[in-house]
């Protein structure tokens, strides 16, 4: 028989053993809204800064284009999940683009816990060439060299076990405008994309799918030091609670034939 002694000791092991186990605990136990956030935030489409629509170039030419892309932004506990990643476009007869992106991004450390750790992401995306015309942006702007561009992104994210074994997938639509001013270089292009973007599961169980509105815009200076080399500061603002601004740099290298 164990003395009273003996079970003041035992009580105040099992209160240490449960005070300690809290953290673990509240990090294992996301929310269903936590977990669809972070299925939201951790494909390409929103875990990167966006690109502007791309200026018709000479039609008599195919490009290849390589990317590397940083975005930061936090995720639903407050806690940053920043992303890197590197890609490689193929713009067709110096019109539209198909790409792809494989990359990486930390886990909300707030909703997983310390030992969060990282996980990979990948992606394609179009922009297809619509109408470009300068008239009316060069009236605006009091400026004939002034070039608009008006066309159509799509894009597929894909993201394993951005939470737990939640994998992640989603499809995003936007409307993309660039103005671009071609007298002076670096030639400077400011862009604005509004869009749609649905996430859901893939292959795994977790939250139903969900639609949520996006507006991505920046501002691009194109053939810096080169005709190759361009640099673009690209935001997003998701309407959705808890997921704030995304941030980035993005660096692009055509190779010219």
């Amino acid at each position: 028989m164990m003395t009273s002694k003996s079970q003041n000791w035992l009580a105040v092991a099992a209160l240490m053993l449960a005070v300690f186990s809290l953290p673990s605990t509240a990090h294992s136990q996301a929310t269903d809204k936590e977990l669809q956030l972070l299925r939201l935030l951790g494909v390409p489409i929103t875990a990167l800064p966006p690109l502007s629509l791309p200026m018709p170039a000479s039609r008599n030419h195919n490009y290849y284009i390589g990317r590397l892309q940083a975005g930061y932004r936090k995720g639903p506990s407050g806690d940053p999940i920043p992303a890197i990643a590197g890609g490689i476009d193929f713009q067709y007869k110096g019109g539209s683009i198909i790409g792809v992106t494989g990359g990486w991004q930390r886990r909300d450390c707030g909703v997983e816990g310390d030992n969060c750790g990282g996980h990979a992401m990948f992606g394609v995306r179009s922009q297809i060439n619509l109408m470009t015309g300068g008239s009316v942006a060069a009236g605006l702007l009091h400026d004939n060299s002034t070039t608009s561009t008006l066309g159509i992104e799509t894009g597929f994210g894909y993201a394993p076990k951005v939470a737990g074994d939640l994998n992640a997938c989603a499809i995003d639509v936007g409307v993309p405008l660039s103005i671009a001013k071609r007298r002076q270089r670096p030639r400077v292009v400011g862009y604005l994309s509004p869009g749609i973007v649905w996430d859901f599961n893939c292959g795994s169980s977790g939250p139903g799918s969900h639609k949520t509105y996006k507006t991505d815009f920046g501002l691009a200076l194109q053939q810096v030091g080169n005709r190759s080399f361009d640099i673009y500061f690209g935001m997003q603002k998701l309407f959705r609670g808890k997921t704030g601004f995304q941030t980035g740099l993005s660096f692009t290298y055509v190779r010219l034939p």
